[in-house]
């Protein structure tokens, strides 16, 4: 907008200008109307939500592998859109990362801030067998994470991040048919 109004106070001082130096007598104020234009930024394109693999129907490893997965890649659109809904039907409750990842979304959707980057690409590292008495199938993934950025309205930088490749140990379980993240921490040291 400073830009903008800067860009029109220097035309306008030109256009009195040229005719200040034209020896002839100025014709008296005159008013100019400037019809308001669109910014030339363009707006970020937010990331598209992952597309939900059919390997989640499944109630084996497999099945975890991949909610795990998804649910991981599903972060930058989170972040980015604000559309929590999935994320949080997908988060157990005592998920210390879950309930973080909300909250920064939340945040940031908020104070109308914008996400950009940070996407992220997931590789299954291995799976462990489920728990028998909590149902829990432990998972180890390495992510891959792009750089993120996060703006203010008024277009100033507020955070970036830095590109990061990180090993989690996950704890996904199913609760009356559908996947549930339990914790995505540090994996554990062997």
């Amino acid at each position: 907008m400073v830009r903008r109004v800067v860009g029109w106070v220097v035309l306008l001082g030109a256009v009195i200008g040229v005719g200040a130096c034209t020896g002839e007598p100025s014709p008296g104020p005159t008013t100019v109307t400037v019809a308001p234009t669109e910014s030339t930024a363009a707006s970020p394109t937010p990331p598209a939500k992952p597309e939900r693999p059919e390997a989640m129907e499944r109630d084996d490893a497999e099945g975890a592998a991949a909610a795990a997965q998804y649910f991981i890649e599903m972060y930058p659109y989170v972040m980015a859109t604000g559309d929590t809904a999935e994320f949080e039907a997908m988060s157990h409750d005592a998920c210390g990362f879950c309930v973080d990842t909300l909250s920064q979304a939340n945040q940031i959707k908020n104070r109308d801030e914008t996400w950009t980057g940070g996407e992220i690409t997931s590789s299954l590292v291995e799976s462990y067998e489920q728990d028998a008495l909590t149902g829990i199938f432990p998972l180890d993934v390495d992510i891959d994470q792009e750089q993120a950025v996060i703006t203010d309205a008024a277009g100033s930088v507020v955070f970036t991040g830095v590109p990061e490749r990180a090993q989690y140990r996950v704890e996904i379980a199913q609760r009356d048919g559908e996947w549930l993240v339990v914790e995505i921490a540090p994996r554990p040291e062997s």
